[in-house]
């Protein structure tokens, strides 16, 4: 092995912009953190260059670019990471999603500012070095790493009622963590048992699948899909979301809808079909019906919301609805069009809470009660929103719809009924989305403070190039989608 890999940089640089954060100045600290995450995007793609346009060929997936250091020999345990046309996918939308938080204004660059960038660039390093695992020991200590950054944001910048929302958060994610755990020790166990040697590697633990019967690992199939259902969330696994995503501050909302949730779809993909594909196939219509519900369950909810944030909470879980019933089609094009969904939806979500916040930015108490009539002083800025709008309800051209579409028709011949009712959420979807856009931006009176306008301009410079930029992605997958689907 060559003493450089690739793959250093993907978990040494976000570490290094970690530790030159407390050392930092306070006032250029938003300027150090932009040009940190744009740098590791910049790097993310140089080195996944390669990747990004290989479609994902089949679940066992092809490595690429791998690495691996001996930790702990004795028990199989080491720092084994792969790069492939999966995971390349989920390290760029994290470093992509770190530039789209960082760049907000906000308190959280006056109050403790360094903790704050520390804690940022800290959770990309975690995410980048969960994504690489292929050793199920260090993918769980980084997955419960990245609770740590999650928990401190929204306990010190969060609102309202902060404690209650980071207790309801650190309650659901321990229990399905301690799962996975005694989940991975059995399976360690298990392996020991068959072959007389330890191993953690998800290669090695694939093998128990021709070795062992599938009721002898149904309890560890249970452990990894409870911790992969309460990270996505599913249905009925996600009463802890709206809390959170609520209370939390804008940049970490938008880590939690863009990135964190897809720990959970990148876990499915990854660990639970590969290592227990006879289960997956037992289990496969409840994976699906749940699938389903939590596209339409979450969609009457996000109807029914009243604040512009629990409306696009809820309308993350209906769009990972989607991603899930790709993955639970069990098929190659099926992982393919979930990994694509999990694309598109990353990229719609982190423009709508990017320009949601914007919004607040201008005018206190927003609402769904009554329309605000905001697009007449800032015409750009809804431009924008209502091209993020279009993009989430899956118009034709955009990356969303090119993901959707390829869902419903991998699933079809899996539930035909399912498929049919995952589809109405597309409805719903139009439904909630064209309400939120219009109680924001449409009313013959404008109400808005008169001292708003003079102090904070329309979406310009900076934050109009980074929208701009992102919606161009969005537009690109949507038109091109035969560059993402190479070989199928």
């Amino acid at each position: 092995m060559e003493n450089y890999n690739p793959l250093n940089a993907l978990m040494i640089l976000p570490l290094m912009f970690f530790a030159v954060s407390w050392v930092m100045p306070k006032a250029v600290l938003k300027l150090y953190a932009v040009f940190g995450s744009l740098t590791i995007l910049a790097i993310t793609l140089y080195q996944s260059s390669s990747l990004l346009f290989t479609t994902v060929s089949s679940v066992a997936q092809s490595y690429v670019i791998e690495q691996r250091l001996t930790w702990l020999p004795g028990l199989g345990i080491g720092l084994s990471l792969k790069l492939d046309e999966i995971s390349v996918w989920f390290v760029t939308l994290t470093a992509l999603t770190s530039v789209v938080a960082f760049s907000l204004r906000g308190i959280w660059y006056r109050k403790h500012p360094r903790l704050f960038c520390s804690l940022g660039f800290f959770l990309i390093f975690a995410l980048n070095t969960a994504f690489l695992s292929t050793d199920l020991i260090v993918f769980y200590l980084c997955y419960e790493a990245v609770f740590i950054p999650m928990i401190f944001m929204v306990g010190i910048w969060g609102e309202n009622q902060k404690a209650t929302s980071v207790f309801r958060f650190f309650l659901m994610s321990f229990f399905g963590s301690v799962l996975m755990l005694v989940s991975i020790f059995y399976l360690m166990n298990v392996y020991h048992q068959t072959t007389g040697a330890w191993s953690s590697q998800v290669s090695d633990l694939m093998t128990l699948s021709h070795s062992r019967s599938a009721n002898s690992l149904a309890f560890a199939f249970l452990g990894f899909f409870l911790a992969f259902a309460i990270k996505v969330p599913l249905v009925p696994f996600h009463g802890w979301l709206k809390e959170v995503y609520v209370n939390a501050p804008m940049p970490a909302t938008i880590w939690l809808s863009g990135i964190l949730s897809k720990l959970g779809v990148f876990g499915f993909i990854r660990f639970i079909l590969p290592i227990f594909p006879e289960l997956c196939v037992r289990y496969q219509g409840w994976l699906v019906t749940l699938s389903a519900l939590s596209v339409l369950y979450p969609a009457f909810l996000a109807i029914r919301a009243q604040s512009p944030k629990t409306l696009l909470a809820y309308s993350s879980i209906s769009h990972l609805g989607f991603v899930m019933l790709g993955v639970s089609s069990l098929k190659a094009t099926g992982v393919t069009s979930a990994v694509l969904l999990s694309v598109g939806h990353t990229l719609e979500s982190a423009l709508l809470f990017y320009l949601l916040y914007q919004i607040e930015e201008r005018k206190e108490g927003l609402t769904l009660t009554y329309p605000h009539g905001l697009a007449k002083r800032y015409p750009t800025l809804f431009v924008a929103l209502f091209l993020s709008v279009m993009a989430s309800v899956s118009l034709p051209g955009t990356l969303n719809f090119t993901g959707e579409f390829l869902v419903l028709l991998n699933a079809y011949p899996v539930s035909a009924l399912c498929t049919i009712l995952s589809g109405l959420g597309v409805i719903f979807g139009a439904v909630y989305m064209l309400k939120f856009f219009q109680q924001l931006g449409l009313s013959k009176k404008i109400d808005v403070k008169e001292d708003a306008g003079a102090t904070i301009r329309d979406l310009c410079g900076y934050d109009l190039v980074l929208f701009a930029a992102i919606f161009a992605v969005i537009l690109y997958g949507g038109f091109q989608p035969a560059i993402f689907l190479k070989g199928n």
